[in-house]
């Protein structure tokens, strides 16, 4: 197909990729750049910007504590196909996330953002993984190249709607750790069934 110039907006119920043809084969691969069907993913090379809806709806505080290291919400799986022509990845490295306040969890309730291998953990029960968001994370100074001397903070899921956590960690999680998860840092035996949140995530894999 030749050049073509568009006037207006160009719409695609699928999504929308980059592809290579081969030239011989006519075998089509993807190169790279890719906008999934509902926007919340970006593929730019290696580079990838992801978004998430958190919702605390089917936790059971109310009758039921959780612990420090317990599962709040499973928010989804992180994509780590890889450009044509590079290595298959066997590193996440998280450059930043923004988690925005949507809806106050209404009790006390801190926590943090972490990557597992396992998915379908159930509310409630313990998560494993890599912590990527949260006062157990050492992050990284890019300006410089060491590991900062400060601590980081949990995430106020109680926090008033329209505040936010920034978190600009600089680390890696193995690639098999793909399944995103809430997780909380506190104990809290009441409902917190309230609160809402979005994780926007920039990673790349390599």
């Amino acid at each position: 197909m030749a050049n073509t110039t568009f006037s207006g907006p160009v719409r695609s119920e699928g999504g929308f990729n980059v592809i290579n043809k081969d030239g011989t084969s006519g075998a089509i691969t993807q190169t790279g750049f890719s906008v999934n069907s509902t926007g919340q993913l970006v593929s730019m090379g290696t580079r990838k910007i992801q978004s998430f809806a958190g919702t605390l709806a089917s936790t059971d505080a109310a009758s039921t504590a959780y612990a420090d290291g317990d599962c709040l919400v499973e928010l989804g799986t992180l994509n780590v196909d890889a450009p044509d022509g590079l290595v298959t990845p066997s590193k996440i490295f998280i450059h930043r996330a923004l988690i925005g306040i949507t809806t106050a969890a209404g009790q006390t309730l801190a926590g943090n953002l972490a990557l597992s291998s396992t998915s379908g953990t159930a509310t409630n029960a313990a998560v494993s993984g890599t912590e990527i968001v949260g006062a157990g994370v050492t992050s990284f100074n890019e300006q410089l190249s060491a590991t900062q001397s400060i601590t980081e903070i949990d995430i106020n899921f109680n926090d008033t709607a329209g505040n936010y956590h920034i978190f600009v960690p600089n680390m890696t999680a193995a690639v098999a750790n793909v399944h995103l998860y809430a997780r909380a840092t506190t104990t809290v035996n009441a409902d917190i069934t309230a609160g809402r949140f979005t994780v926007e995530l920039e990673y790349s894999v390599y």
